[in-house]
């Protein structure tokens, strides 16, 4: 008996456009399908597991005419033969949808559905004797309404978590640990403060012990997707925070958390007007979350996504999506980031072909391998596909693995600590459904692409004309995988700069842009970027000097005056001048300052002559006009400077000199005297 998903969706939806296909290598090479149930009865949804040793753990959901159970099969020899399948729920119910985890100390734990009370409830039953025997079913759930989705997960210490959907009125996430190898479990909690409806609950435990709990929350015809942690082993949860934060409907959460405890979280989102799968990340242990990233940003409708994580903080996420114009086909689509979730690659289609490709499933294996399996109808009936990146999602190889008669369903791909990959699915070829098991030993190694450092922006002041000597550091780039790298330099033109991690350069003025791509010895490459400023905080320098400077006898006629400027700058070799002013100490008359050959002198430009009427003071000794220019270099610095020219008799003009000196020299004293006076006074 199989239960169908809760949420079915009916689309009508024109896809535009078509990715291209990720290239093909090599196909990886699985041993021929073993039949695991072996039986008369319908075998559906199986599930896998893998202990340290490398046992091999499988259970699934068998049907019968009258009822259905929870068989589980295992194997000691790496697949090559499987333990005739023993019942474990054993009861004259409806049993269903089993979960599977294997813990550090090697006990075995599942969970299934079964409706034997009258209700559905959550069953758990727990091995430690690699499967020789299981404990008796004990109900976990235990309530009047129906349980249903449960998930399960253990952590490094043996405490086991498990959560499921809950319908009764208020639809809600229910929680039960266990902190004794499964001998108790404390009360269900509900995770959810939600009234119109919480589902699809997802569980995934961090290196650390946290546990870390995301579902659909519903209220108002709308459904956003929620989250919350625990870090006492399950005794207590956050607040449920709201991830999507959307206007339309999220549903199909997945979460995993990486090695550093980030943790990743993705779902479908109809806020765009279709379904996207959406990506959010937090790196505070979930205090808060990134802005929700589109990373499918298609016309057609993306769903049923999955997420893994390696060991270097690359993060893959894989999808079904209608292809453009073709509403009942299906492909399977793939984004990879390698820089913590802030940019994930162009979505790939990995199927591209004209069969159904949906149902995917993905997992990293201990290489850094990638590998993929779905549900392709593309030789005619549903056949499972597998698909394996070697060199973190760059190129995929596929192949079909279960390549039968029959029609195939239900993959899951599970990896041992050697790497060795275990598949299991259902396939009717022989009449009924039946689990096949297939493996393959020893993937090729995988190779991760460097990652390139162009070190830190510089902002630096300008040295000269000619450009300004800097420094570009790319030393800080790696490669995961140990091997050494090849550096190129190259300018927002594209030119090459340089072959080595540091290259030094001479850099104009402004910011520019420069690219240092690195490639390692398996031939992957990453690129990272660099920007550099170079700046003038200084003003130019300026100096200015007129001739004649001193006019005599003053005659009232015009005298023509040359004015020498000099204005230089370190970085600007040309910086404007221009004359700025000519005031006088006496009042000026309309034609005291004219321009040489008359006219009025055309301040604001660069002119280094005029004519200045010799006119004497009316109540000075001497009459003094004062000339003014600026210089401005091309960072639009200015400095000024002036000059005078004196109309008088210059023995006259030093004698005034010499007096108003005299008269300063004085005044100075009796202040001095004066300050004295007062420091005495205050002493007394």
């Amino acid at each position: 008996m199989v239960y169908p998903s809760r949420f079915g969706q009916v689309f009508a939806v024109v896809l535009l456009g078509l990715l291209g296909l990720c290239a093909n290598a090599q196909a990886q090479v699985f041993s021929t399908a073993k039949n695991v149930s072996n039986n008369s009865d319908y075998s559906y949804t199986p599930q896998v597991a893998v202990d340290a040793a490398g046992n091999i753990y499988a259970v699934w959901e068998d049907d019968t005419a009258n009822n259905s159970n929870i068989l589980f099969s295992r194997s000691t020899n790496g697949g090559a033969t499987f333990s005739v399948p023993r019942n474990l729920s054993n009861s004259s119910g409806w049993s269903f949808n089993p979960r599977i985890s294997v813990d550090g100390q090697g006990g075995i734990n599942v969970v299934w559905v079964s409706d034997a009370p009258g209700n559905n409830d959550v069953f758990f039953s727990r091995s430690t004797d690699g499967g020789g025997s299981f404990s008796t079913p004990l109900n976990l759930s235990h309530d009047a309404a129906d349980s249903l989705s449960p998930q399960l997960a253990v952590d490094a210490s043996g405490n086991i978590s498990i959560v499921w959907e809950s319908d009764n009125i208020t639809f809600g996430v229910l929680f039960s640990h266990s902190t004794d190898s499964g001998a108790t479990f404390s009360a269900p909690l509900d995770l959810a403060t939600n009234t119109g409806g919480s589902f699809g609950a997802q569980l995934f435990i961090a290196v650390d012990g946290s546990i870390n709990v995301v579902w659909e929350d519903d209220s108002n015809s709308q459904s956003g997707i929620s989250f919350s942690r625990s870090t006492d082993k399950g005794a207590t949860f956050s607040a449920p925070k709201n991830l999507s934060v959307n206007l339309g409907n999220s549903f199909g959460a997945e979460l995993v958390v990486d090695a550093s405890g980030n943790i990743d979280v993705i779902w479908a989102d109809s806020t765009p007007g279709n379904y996207d799968i959406f990506f959010s990340r937090s790196t505070d242990q979930g205090t808060t979350f990134s802005s929700p990233k589109n990373l499918s940003n298609s016309p057609g409708n993306s769903l049923h996504a999955q997420i893994a994580a390696d060991a270097n903080g690359g993060v893959y996420v894989v999808w079904q999506e209608n292809v453009p114009a073709v509403f009942n086909n299906k492909d399977i689509f793939f984004a990879r980031s390698s820089d913590a979730g802030a940019n994930f690659s162009v979505p790939a289609n990995l199927s591209n072909n004209t069969g159904n490709s949906s149902k995917p499933w993905i997992r990293v294996d201990a290489a850094g391998g990638i590998n993929l399996s779905w549900q392709d109808t593309t030789p005619g009936l549903a056949n499972i596909f597998f698909a394996r990146s070697q060199d973190a999602g760059a190129t995929f190889s596929t192949q079909n693995l279960s390549n039968d008669s029959g029609s195939s369903s239900d993959s899951q791909v599970v990896a041992d600590k050697n790497g060795d990959l275990n598949a299991v699915w259902s396939d009717d070829t022989s009449g009924v459904n039946q689990i096949l098991f297939s493996r393959h030993s020893a993937p090729q190694v995988t190779k991760h692409p460097p990652v390139a450092n162009a070190g830190p922006d510089q902002i630096v002041e300008c040295a000269g004309h000619g450009g300004t000597p800097v420094t570009l550091n790319g030393s800080a780039s790696t490669d995961p995988d140990g091997t050494a790298l090849t550096n190129a330099w190259t300018d927002e033109a594209g030119n090459m700069l340089g072959t080595t991690a540091i290259v030094q350069l001479s850099v104009t003025m402004g910011m520019h842009t420069f690219t240092l791509t690195v490639t390692n010895a398996a031939g992957l490459t990453s690129t990272a970027a660099t920007h550099v400023t170079v700046r003038d905080t200084v003003a130019p320098t300026l100096s200015v000097s007129l001739s004649p400077n001193y006019l005599w006898p003053p005659n009232h006629k015009l005298v023509p005056i040359t004015a020498t400027v000099v204005a230089s700058d370190t970085c600007d070799a040309n910086p404007t001048v221009q004359l700025v002013s000519i005031t006088s100490s006496d009042p000026l008359d309309v034609d005291d300052v004219q321009a040489v050959g008359g006219g009025q002198v055309a301040f604001g430009t660069d002119v280094r002559s005029f004519m200045l009427s010799a006119e004497g003071s009316s109540s000075e000794t001497v009459r003094v006009y004062t000339v003014t220019y600026a210089a401005k270099d091309a960072s639009g610095h200015t400095t000024t400077a002036t000059a005078q020219v004196q109309v008088g008799n210059p023995a006259q003009y030093a004698a005034r000199t010499r007096v108003h000196k005299k008269h300063k020299e004085h005044h100075d004293d009796d202040k001095e005297h004066h300050d004295d006076k007062e420091h005495h006074d205050d002493e007394r």
